[in-house]
């Protein structure tokens, strides 16, 4: 038995439904490990592919509202890091390395959609927050 079109569509939105709740789950328990002081490197990158999967996971169900939200939210919180004088200046040159690629992602997709003012204040800011660690 085959579906109809508006079946097999309810399917893959709900699909996509559970899927983005089981990596929303994911997200806050790597923001969870992240909000405490003595988080590691390794929790930092668990915490950027944790957003990035999500915002993958977004894009490719031609969701741009929660891709640019997703990789809003890792690029917020990484900067933050870079800033965070608690952590070691190791980890926040490892968020200053993902905070450059996440900013190249959300310049991208914001150019696509013609948002040059915000790709540009998004440049603007990193340089602001990032220029002292070079």
């Amino acid at each position: 038995m085959t579906l109809s079109i508006n079946a097999w569509l309810q399917h893959k939105i709900d699909e996509y439904k559970f899927s983005i709740r089981d990596i929303t789950v994911d997200y806050y328990m790597a923001q969870a490990k992240l909000n405490r002081p003595e988080c590691t490197i390794e929790q930092l990158r668990k915490f950027n592919d944790t957003c990035l999967d999500m915002a993958e996971l977004c894009q490719l169900n031609g969701d741009e509202q929660s891709y640019l939200h997703a990789l809003g939210k890792l690029h917020h919180r990484l900067i933050q890091e870079l800033g965070n004088a608690g952590r070691e200046r190791l980890f926040r040159m490892q968020a200053w390395q993902l905070a450059r690629h996440s900013l190249t992602r959300l310049c991208h997709q914001l150019a696509l959609c013609g948002e040059w003012d915000k790709a540009t204040k998004l440049q603007s800011d990193f340089v602001k927050h990032a220029s002292w660690i070079i």
